[in-house]
């Protein structure tokens, strides 16, 4: 199946032509279009959300803070975190995903690619989508994958809580950390339900509250008002219950940051675990 054929219209869900001449995405059967932009498409062009406005600020600086690539934030990393860095964590997320990988894999939030790139060059037989509100984060990703020599990841813009796909058409989620930032975190995992085969997995990762004060309160006066997290938050202990129709196989925290793994039990979404 060609990848354009896993996408549908979040407003009709009807099927989509691309109009590579027009810099263009149609809507089958609608006069609802979307922007082609430097390769990327954008499923939401008039959306200003806070999430997105400040990602797109920090995108030229987000790899040298999230690797901790200074002596200055690495210090910066182990005040807040407690850890020099997110790299050790990232691989040990890294590694629940299956390898090697010839199914769909969505990405959702890709970021900027600095972690999955390496892996990604290893999935050649893979689809990948990779999702991210920010258009910013979404240019530094495609350069990342480009230098990496990653072809098969296809870029869209567009909000997690109303994913571009068709039902039940991803085999792999990888969603790093991403559940503190989105929005609509009971919408964004049903839709992560949707699109996912019955069996199909889920990795994840992001901050969790109540496992380092320091952590929660930079998290309070820094986060949520600089638009990265977006609350309500959660203990580790209470993520599997915000992941309604997914069974947890592995799970684990490091300080602030939790992770796990889950498969999806192919429950109709909105119906009773």
């Amino acid at each position: 199946m060609d990848w354009i054929d896993i996408l549908q219209c979040p407003e009709t869900e009807n099927g989509l032509q691309f109009d590579e001449a027009a810099s263009l995405v149609r809507v089958e059967r609608s006069d609802v279009t979307y922007p082609i932009i430097d390769g990327i498409v954008d499923f939401c062009p008039e959306s200003d959300y806070k999430v997105s406005t400040s990602y797109d600020k920090i995108a030229s600086r987000y790899d040298p803070y999230i690797t901790a690539s200074s002596v200055f934030m690495k210090v910066v990393s182990r005040i807040v975190w407690g850890c020099a860095d997110d790299r050790d964590l990232m691989g040990e997320v890294l590694s629940l995903l299956p390898d090697p990988l010839d199914g769909v894999l969505l990405d959702v939030p890709v970021g900027t690619g600095v972690f999955t790139a390496p892996l990604y060059s290893r999935y050649s037989n893979a689809t990948i989508i990779g999702v991210d509100c920010s258009m910013n984060m979404l240019r530094k990703a495609q350069a990342c994958f480009r230098e990496h020599g990653v072809t098969n990841v296809h870029l869209l813009k567009a909000d997690a809580a109303d994913l571009p796909l068709r039902d039940a058409a991803v085999d792999v989620v990888l969603s790093m950390n991403g559940w503190h930032a989105f929005a609509d975190k009971q919408r964004t995992t049903a839709q992560m339900r949707r699109v996912l085969r019955r069996g199909g997995t889920l990795v994840a990762c992001g901050y969790v509250k109540g496992a380092r004060r320091l952590s929660d309160w930079f998290i309070r006066h820094f986060g949520v008002r600089s638009g990265f997290f977006t609350p309500p938050f959660f203990t580790a202990d209470e993520l599997a219950r915000q992941y309604d129709g997914f069974r947890f196989t592995r799970q684990g925290s490091n300080k602030s940051i939790a992770w796990f793994e889950a498969v999806s039990r192919g429950d109709r979404v909105g119906a009773a675990p």
